[in-house]
C-alpha cells in the first residue's frame, strides 16, 4: 500500500480529505455484485476500445474509482476555489486553485493507478505523481517515461525501440476515446461543471498530443538542449 492524500479546505471553511492507494488491487472484477450508480456499469457508454467483457465485468473500473469524488462534487462549479495540500511519501505540495484544476489532478492520479486496461498504462505517472502538472510538464514526463521504456526494451532484446514515439501517439488516441466516454458518464453524476470540465481537460490534452507530439516537444527543446 502506498497512499497519496488530497486534503482540501473549501470556500465555506469545510475540509475534505481523500486518499488514493496507487498500489491497490488491479482486478476489474472486484466490484462485481456491489451497489454502484447505474452510470458506472460497464455496459453504460462503454468505451469503443474497451477490452473488458460486460458478461464478466459488471462495472467500469475507472468509473467506480471516480464515483465517490464525482458525487461529492456534483454541485460544485469549476470556478470555486479551494486550498489543497497533496501529501506523497517523499514530499507535500500546496496550491490555491479552482476546483476544475484540483479535480483534474485527482482524477488523473486515480485513473492512472486503477484497473482500467488502457488507463493503467499510465501507472508510472502515478508512481511519480506531480499534482497540478501543466501540459508541458505532462508531456515531458510522459515522453521521458516512454523513451526510457523503449531503451529498456531494446537493451533487453524485447523489441526494437520506438524512438519516433509513434506508440505514444497511439496511446493518446486510445486515451482520448476513454476520456470522452468517462466525461459522458460524469455528466450523469453532475449538476454543476467541476467534474465535467476536469475531464474535458484530459480530452483536450489527448487531442493535442494525438495530433502531433513533435510540436509540443519542439517547444521544450530550448530547455532540453541545456545541460546534460
Amino acid at each position: 500500500m502506498e497512499l497519496i492524500t488530497y486534503q482540501l479546505q473549501l470556500h465555506d471553511s469545510s475540509e475534505w480529505r481523500y486518499q488514493v492507494d496507487i498500489h491497490r488491487p488491479k482486478d476489474a472484477r472486484q466490484f462485481n455484485g456491489q451497489a454502484h450508480p447505474e452510470w458506472a456499469r460497464l455496459g453504460y457508454c462503454q468505451c469503443s476500445n474497451c477490452p473488458l467483457d460486460p458478461a464478466e465485468v459488471e462495472y467500469c473500473p475507472a468509473a467506480i474509482d471516480s464515483a465517490d469524488i464525482a458525487q461529492h462534487f456534483a454541485n460544485t462549479p469549476s470556478i470555486e476555489r479551494a486550498d489543497v495540500w497533496v501529501h506523497t511519501r517523499e514530499r507535500s505540495y500546496f496550491k490555491n486553485s479552482d476546483m476544475q484544476n484540483i479535480l483534474r489532478s485527482l482524477f488523473g492520479l486515480i485513473m492512472a493507478s486503477g484497473s482500467c486496461p488502457i488507463l493503467s498504462r499510465l501507472q508510472p505517472l502515478a508512481e511519480f505523481h506531480l499534482p497540478f502538472a501543466s501540459l508541458e510538464e505532462t508531456v515531458h514526463r510522459m515522453a521521458g517515461t516512454y523513451l526510457i521504456r523503449q531503451y529498456l526494451k531494446q537493451r533487453e532484446g524485447i523489441a526494437a525501440a520506438d524512438w519516433e514515439m509513434h506508440g505514444l501517439q497511439e496511446l493518446y488516441r486510445e486515451l482520448k476515446t476513454v476520456n470522452v466516454a468517462l466525461m459522458k458518464r460524469l455528466r450523469q453524476a453532475s449538476k454543476e461543471d467541476a467534474n465535467i470540465n476536469a475531464m474535458q481537460t484530459f480530452v483536450s490534452i489527448s487531442s493535442i498530443v494525438e495530433m502531433g507530439i513533435e510540436d509540443i516537444v519542439a517547444k521544450l527543446l530550448v530547455t532540453l538542449r541545456e545541460g546534460m
